[in-house]
């Protein structure tokens, strides 16, 4: 079994503090202009475009089994923000249960006023359209008035049935909620109870715990090294947990992930590196490489 990565040096984007302040200034920059919807992080890298992509093509393929479906694959999103990967996944077709976590309480109000904000403003596209389309029937004529209670009933079906669909497909939820040390029945409610989670999601989250300068009051060690059996407890068997991290290699994530103590193993079950994504690489010094890296990870149940 390797080693654990060498520990990096604590920073203030590793305390509560400076992600408290940090969403609370987002949050009013929204109150003032809904089109601010804050920081999409890795977005330089595209990361999140290219996470939706990788589960789109995991749907049509893949090297490993798996029974993630579009349909009704459940998704956590640790450390959300403003939620905005919950909801590129949703506009992207993804119809199962989404919750997206964060231990900042300006965090979770950020993305649930930025989707009502969103339900608002396709709500007054479908007027803007009614609007208009009122406006071409005054303008047609006796025969387009005609043509118009033909069409009626077909139109009126077309939004009955959009309205149901909608009613059926889950609002992307939010809760405050600490990985590390809060109650798993928040995170695990509903459904996810018995089953855990298809899809755990982090996008950075990992990186900040690791620059975290506290220490757990049993262990002693950094409390980042507590990150991997909390995933563990919230995934179902079989389920997968992306991780994107701008500060370790895909090696480094492996033996954070991959390798633990037989006790653990046995406890909680284990993670297999089963596939990553790609960005655009640099060479550097003779060695290549890139910016951040993003592995998946499967849960195997325990032996």
């Amino acid at each position: 079994m390797s080693s654990k990565p060498t520990h990096l040096e604590p920073s203030k984007l590793g305390t509560k503090e400076y992600w408290d302040n940090l969403y609370a200034s987002e949050l009013q920059n929204h109150a003032s202009n809904p089109r601010d919807e804050g920081t999409v992080w890795f977005d330089d890298a595209d990361a999140e475009s290219r996470t939706v992509l990788y589960l789109d093509q995991l749907t049509e393929s893949a090297t490993f089994d798996h029974e993630i479906r579009r349909e009704d694959a459940s998704f956590l999103d640790l450390g959300c923000g403003n939620g905005s990967l919950l909801f590129a996944l949703r506009e992207d077709g993804w119809r199962g249960p989404m919750l997206g976590v964060d231990y900042s309480a300006a965090s979770v109000a950020l993305a649930r006023q930025v989707a009502e904000k969103r339900k608002e403003r396709r709500g007054g596209d479908d007027d803007d359209h009614m609007d208009q389309d009122e406006d071409e029937d005054e303008a047609g004529g006796d025969q387009d008035a005609m043509d118009e209670v033909v069409d009626v009933p077909s139109e009126t079906q077309d939004d009955d049935d959009e309205e149901k669909e909608e009613e059926e497909i889950p609002s992307v939820e939010f809760a405050e909620w600490d990985v590390l040390r809060g109650p798993l029945e928040v995170a695990l409610g509903g459904a996810q109870a018995k089953t855990g989670w298809d899809v755990v999601l982090d996008k950075g989250t990992f990186d900040a715990v690791c620059l975290s300068p506290e220490q757990d009051a049993q262990t002693g060690r950094r409390v980042c090294e507590g990150y991997r059996a909390r995933v563990l407890r919230l995934l179902k068997p079989g389920g997968l947990f992306l991780v994107t991290s701008c500060n370790w290699t895909e090696d480094e994530l492996r033996a954070w992930f991959e390798d633990a103590d037989t006790a653990e193993v046995d406890e909680a079950g284990s993670l297999a590196a089963v596939g990553s994504i790609e960005y655009p690489s640099f060479q550097f010094g003779g060695a290549k490489g890139q910016a951040i890296s993003t592995l998946c990870f499967q849960k195997h149940a325990k032996r």
